[in-house]
C-alpha cells in the first residue's frame, strides 16, 4: 500500500501558487500512490474540478484546515472520526481546528472529546490519524503557545495511540518529525509552493521529500 501525504498546499490565485494542485497531480502521476492523504489546508483557490481530477487518479482522504473554498471542500472531507480501510490500514481524522465554533472551521472542545472517546470505544487501534489541528508540543516548537486546543490534541494522540499522527499548519519549514513519549510518531510536512515537501508511506517505511529529494525516512 503506497500512500503519499501532503499538508497546506495552499492554492491561490497567485504565482506559482496558481499550479499548486497541478503539482500535486503530476506528484500522483510519477508516484502512482494507492491514496492520497491531506491534512488541509487546499486554500481559496481549489476547485471541485480540482479534487475529482485527484479522485479520479487515486483515493482522496483529506481533512479541512482553517484555509479552504470550504463551499467545495465540505464534499470531499471525511468526516470526523470516521474510521476508513485504505489497505488493510486504518485511518481517521477529524477537520479544521479547536475552538469556540464560532468559524466554519472551528471543532468545539466538547464535540472534539465526543469524537476522540467514540473512535477509542469502536476502533481497537488506528494506524494513522490525520488533522490540521496541532498538539501542544514546546520540546518541538518551543514558541508555541499553550493553550486548549493543543493540549487538547496532545490528549487524544494519548488517548488513540494511532502508529502515525499526520499533520500540519505550523510554518516551520519542510517538514518535522517527532516520536511521542507514548509511541505514537509525528510527521508535518509542508507542501506549498514555497516547500514543495511530501511525504510516502510505502511498506513499512516512510521517506520525505523536497522536490523530489529525499530529505528523511523512519520506519512506519
Amino acid at each position: 500500500m503506497r500512500v503519499l501525504f501532503v499538508s497546506d498546499v495552499h492554492k491561490t490565485y497567485r504565482v506559482p501558487e496558481v499550479n499548486a494542485v497541478e503539482w500535486v497531480i503530476s506528484l500522483i502521476d510519477s508516484l502512482r500512490p494507492d491514496a492520497l492523504i491531506s491534512a488541509g489546508d487546499w486554500d481559496e483557490g481549489v476547485t471541485e474540478e480540482d479534487f475529482l481530477r485527484i479522485a479520479s487518479k487515486t483515493r482522496l482522504v483529506t481533512v479541512y484546515g482553517n484555509h479552504e473554498n470550504f463551499a467545495v471542500i465540505t464534499k470531499f472531507a471525511v468526516g470526523d472520526g470516521e474510521v476508513l480501510d485504505l489497505g488493510g490500514l486504518k485511518v481517521s481524522g477529524v477537520n479544521g481546528l479547536i475552538g469556540e465554533g464560532r468559524k466554519i472551521y472551528e471543532l468545539p472542545p466538547g464535540k472534539f472529546r465526543g469524537v476522540v472517546r467514540g473512535l477509542k470505544k469502536s476502533v481497537g487501534g488506528l494506524d494513522l490519524f490525520v488533522a490540521h489541528q496541532p498538539p501542544y508540543l514546546p520540546e518541538v516548537y518551543p514558541w508555541m503557545e499553550e493553550d486548549e486546543a493543543g493540549k487538547l490534541m496532545l490528549w487524544a494522540l494519548q488517548e488513540l495511540r494511532p502508529k502515525l499522527f499526520l499533520n500540519d499548519h505550523m510554518s516551520a519549514g519542510c517538514y518535522t518529525y517527532y516520536e511521542l513519549p507514548f509511541g505514537t510518531k509525528y510527521l508535518r510536512v509542508d507542501s506549498s509552493q514555497r516547500e514543495r515537501c511530501y511525504a510516502v508511506l510505502d511498506g513499512n517505511k516512510v521517506r520525505v521529500f523536497r522536490d523530489g529529494e529525499e530529505v528523511f525516512s523512519f520506519p512506519f
